[in-house]
């Protein structure tokens, strides 16, 4: 059980973190946060922004964000500058309560 707001934390293995101003770089990119929602079924797209995306093109690796009380299901997910995702995803996901 954790309160609200949540810090999530993101780390890499083979790739590199860069703010996505830096472009289309292979092996490079940046973190999404997906909140509540499954991976996109076509990875060839770039990645929605709204609430239950959240993109961190800042190139950051934490973010907290706020969560209603209940059971939620975040997701990151790593994209390249463009903020289109990997093919496979680079992705893991966590899931936990929220008093």
């Amino acid at each position: 059980m954790v309160t609200s707001p949540v810090k999530v934390c993101l780390e890499t293995s083979g790739v590199e973190v860069e703010p996505a101003k830096k472009g289309v770089n292979q092996g490079k990119g940046h973190h999404h946060i997906l909140v509540d929602i499954d991976l996109p079924k076509d990875l060839s797209k770039p990645i929605g922004k709204d609430a239950n995306h959240i993109h961190m093109g800042d190139g950051s690796t934490c973010k907290e964000i706020k969560l209603a009380p209940g059971k939620h299901n975040v997701r990151g997910l790593f994209a390249m500058g463009n903020h289109v995702p990997y093919d496979p995803a680079l992705t893991t996901e966590v899931t936990f309560n929220v008093k």
